[in-house]
């Protein structure tokens, strides 16, 4: 697979910090939701919240850890398939782009 183009990947990169932003409010607002719902005792929820950190930890390092050139494909795939980047966003990169993206996450 041929690195994603250079246009697109100017793009991803100077997205990168607020599609960041955006995951992990996103984070934020589920542990929130987890913690208003408390159930059982203190030590059953915070079982839970780490449990969910953890998950959440291994998206967030799919989508962003390490992103380069060479596996941007891959990390806007996990964008998508996570709901990060937005339709309108993702319309912004090219057709080769979209297409090969569109591929990996079938």
């Amino acid at each position: 697979m041929e690195n994603i183009p250079e246009s697109d990947w100017k793009k991803l990169r100077s997205l990168k910090d607020d599609l960041l932003n955006i995951a992990c409010d996103r984070i934020l607002q589920k542990i929130s939701a987890l913690i208003a719902q408390q159930e059982g005792n203190a030590h059953e929820t915070y079982l839970k919240l780490w449990d969910v950190m953890k998950e959440e930890d291994e998206d967030i390092s799919a989508m962003f850890d390490d992103l380069k050139r060479s596996n941007a494909f891959f990390k806007l795939a996990h964008l998508r398939r996570n709901r990060v980047i937005s339709d309108e966003r993702f319309e912004e990169f090219s057709a080769e782009t979209k297409h090969l993206v569109n591929a990996i996450n079938e």
